[in-house]
């Protein structure tokens, strides 16, 4: 994943256009995360955030789709989108605590079981196309005959059917979970779409170390789900999410050479192998 160099000058330019009655912008600050490519800035009082385009979209992901995602929310899930325009997305800065501890499972539940109740975005979340991507996009010396040998049982599998369809987030961790006095938000759309709850239940156990039978066991009190038919499903989605994270993990060491992600794809591949599926 590769986001162009930012261009302060064309932010401003969107920024006199669409935020007519602010002042010149302040200090622009880069913030952290994975993918990168996202500023922090402030106008007087009010703050956002503002988000470039790929310059090599990944499948399935684009700001449109992200600024769109934003759109159909109601309020207290996300932030509230600005504009989209000359390749930025602008948001407004949700002010809160961003926790390095695990979430309380019983609250995240809360927070998934509300998003999962809107109306579907419109667009559905396919795995498979981007599992091939980031394989195609791996450096080579990286690409084993155990990573070949799951894709293609994978794509002879086909994905788990959905349990229920809903739209999701598919980025859910610490770094997004911002805390405002008794609720929790979600911010970084740039995943959302369409698929599965159960898919969004074990991609969020994967990426939190949280207790996954209270989650479980939560979202299925406030869903009116049975426990064991969510646990199977979720157990099914699983090495999908974790085939997921490690190919990843693989495509952005080759882009970035930094060895942060080849420490999180070899945990990620350990933690498939463990699933002796």
């Amino acid at each position: 994943m590769q986001y162009s160099k930012p261009n302060n000058d064309s932010l401003h330019k969107v920024i006199a256009h669409y935020l007519p009655a602010a002042q010149a912008a302040g200090c622009f600050s880069a913030l952290e995360g994975l993918s990168g490519g996202s500023l922090h800035f402030k106008i007087g009082e009010r703050e956002y955030t503002a988000r470039r385009q790929l310059s090599s979209p990944l499948p399935g992901v684009s700001l449109k789709r992200h600024y769109r995602a934003l759109t159909r929310l109601p309020a207290g899930i996300g932030p509230t989108p600005v504009c989209l325009a000359d390749g930025w997305l602008i948001v407004e800065w949700l002010a809160g605590e961003v926790k390095s501890e695990p979430a309380c499972a019983r609250a995240l539940g809360s927070l998934l079981y509300h998003l999962h109740r809107q109306h579907c975005f419109g667009w559905r979340i396919c795995l498979l196309p981007l599992l091939e991507y980031y394989w195609q996009n791996a450096s080579p010396a990286r690409r084993t005959p155990y990573w070949l040998r799951r894709l293609k049982s994978m794509k002879h599998s086909g994905e788990p059917k959905p349990l229920r369809l809903a739209p999701v987030h598919m980025d859910v961790h610490a770094g997004n979970l911002v805390y405002q006095h008794n609720e929790i938000k979600l911010i970084d759309w740039e995943y959302a779409g369409d698929a599965d709850i159960a898919l969004e239940l074990a991609a969020t156990l994967a990426a939190n170390n949280i207790n996954g039978d209270e989650l479980l066991h939560a979202y299925a009190g406030f869903s009116k789900i049975d426990l064991k038919t969510l646990q199977r499903q979720v157990t099914r989605w699983r090495p999908w999410v974790m085939m997921l994270m490690a190919s990843w993990y693989e495509c952005r060491w080759r882009q970035t050479q930094d060895r942060t992600f080849l420490t999180l794809a070899d945990e990620a591949w350990s933690l498939l192998r463990a699933t002796n599926q």
